[in-house]
């Protein structure tokens, strides 16, 4: 029986003892909205350092693992020809979906969009549809949406 005590005592002393060893200090993010109302969110400071870091290696990775729609598939002499001039008439009809010239020996391809999720892809799959009846979506690794 004192042994038990003993025990109990013993991690109770230890652990308030390391309770007041850790000094946290926390960051306010409140933000006010524009009709008056007020969040407030207390964040050890210690979790800016590591989101920042994690963002910092994320940014050196040039991308994400995402989706696009392929347009054009080719090989041979003129592919490279091909898959330019399929881009440039996509960039005039298409101003707002960027357009990506990939060439994975010995094939070109046309793709199009950087999109996050599948269904985004689908929703200019259909619109595209109609002047490319081959495009189709694609895994790809994609450029990160600009946040400004």
């Amino acid at each position: 029986m004192k042994q038990i005590l003993f025990t109990l005592s013993f991690i109770l002393l230890l652990g308030s003892s390391l309770l007041a060893q850790h000094k946290s200090i926390f960051t306010d993010l409140s933000r006010k909205s524009s009709n008056g109302g007020e969040v407030h969110i207390y964040q050890d400071a210690d979790v800016q350092v590591l989101l920042n870091d994690y963002i910092s290696a994320k940014k050196k990775e040039k991308g994400m693992q995402g989706y696009r729609v392929q347009i054009f598939f080719g090989s041979g002499h003129s592919a490279r020809e091909n898959a330019n001039n399929i881009r440039n008439t996509f960039v005039s009809t298409y101003k707002d979906i960027p357009v990506h010239v990939v060439f994975e020996e010995p094939n070109f391809k046309v793709r199009v969009g950087d999109f996050r999720t599948k269904s985004e892809a689908l929703d200019v799959l259909v619109k595209i549809k109609p002047t490319y009846q081959g495009a189709y979506i694609v895994k790809d690794f994609i450029e990160y949406p600009d946040l400004d």
